[in-house]
């Protein structure tokens, strides 16, 4: 017998805007529109200033896919989003263990869509930085990005990464924004609850890396790139929707035996 969807199926559908603000939660600036006045610039520069641009980018917010630690956090705070809201508390007690359920058919989708996501990041971040820094800071800042110690400090702070309000917002709105103060928020509390556990040897080096100019260019161009940063996680990208959608929808029905068909 078919079933108009139930009014708890909607919120699923905002897992696919959840994952672009777990996926920026690096502790690093980050870039976003790509049609800022630094397009301009990075066309006259040449090619290898780009090119190192992108390499500093791309290991300023860990790759281009997902790490174990962030996606350890999207799956645990997800899974409590979900449990405090009163439409899948309801779902629960007619159908037990359907939240967990969903969350393990959407969470891989959500984190594939970040991963074809975040090379258009990169390569917006790359642009400003091509456009605003010198080849001797992208140099300094590349190689503090790749060091040991700035990867345990981001594994770190991924795994203090409070998304609860985020992930919240989304699940009452499917249309709520990110906001740039949101994000700020994020990494600002994430770096606070990481300081007592950073290594000596680390704060070292973060704090030489601190004292040189490519640390403060960084800084100096911290509100363009949390801009960028905020304008990317915003976006809409309807194929992924819809795939969430389905993935969503199947989950459901083979949990229930429900026909969520229109």
């Amino acid at each position: 017998m078919n079933k108009s969807r139930p009014s708890w199926y909607l919120p699923l559908l905002s897992m696919s805007l959840m994952t672009g603000p777990m996926a920026l939660s690096q502790p690093v600036p980050v870039d976003p529109s790509g049609t800022t006045a630094g397009s301009a610039a990075e066309s006259a520069r040449p090619a290898s200033q780009f090119e190192a641009a992108y390499n500093m980018a791309s290991l300023s917010v860990g790759g281009a896919t997902l790490g174990p630690e962030l996606q350890k956090v999207m799956r645990e705070q997800l899974l409590e989003g979900f449990e405090q809201d009163p439409d899948f508390q309801a779902m629960e007690l007619e159908f037990p263990g359907v939240t967990l359920a969903v969350v393990n058919a959407v969470l891989p989708v959500a984190v594939r869509q970040t991963d074809q996501n975040t090379p258009a990041l990169i390569e917006r971040l790359a642009k400003l930085y091509a456009a605003e820094m010198t080849a001797d800071e992208i140099a300094v800042a590349t190689e503090w990005f790749s060091s040991p110690a700035f990867s345990r400090i981001s594994a770190n702070m991924e795994s203090n990464m409070d998304l609860s309000k985020i992930i919240r917002n989304s699940i009452a709105d499917a249309e709520s924004r990110v906001s740039s103060e949101d994000l700020d928020t994020i990494q600002n509390d994430s770096a606070a609850q990481s300081v007592s556990t950073m290594e000596l040897a680390d704060r070292a080096v973060l704090m030489r890396f601190s004292g040189t100019p490519a640390y403060a260019k960084l800084e100096a161009l911290k509100s363009k790139s949390r801009e960028i940063e905020t304008i990317w996680t915003n976006e809409n990208n309807p194929d992924h929707d819809a795939e969430m959608e389905n993935i969503a929808i199947k989950a459901l029905e083979e949990f229930t035996g429900l026909d969520l068909s229109e």
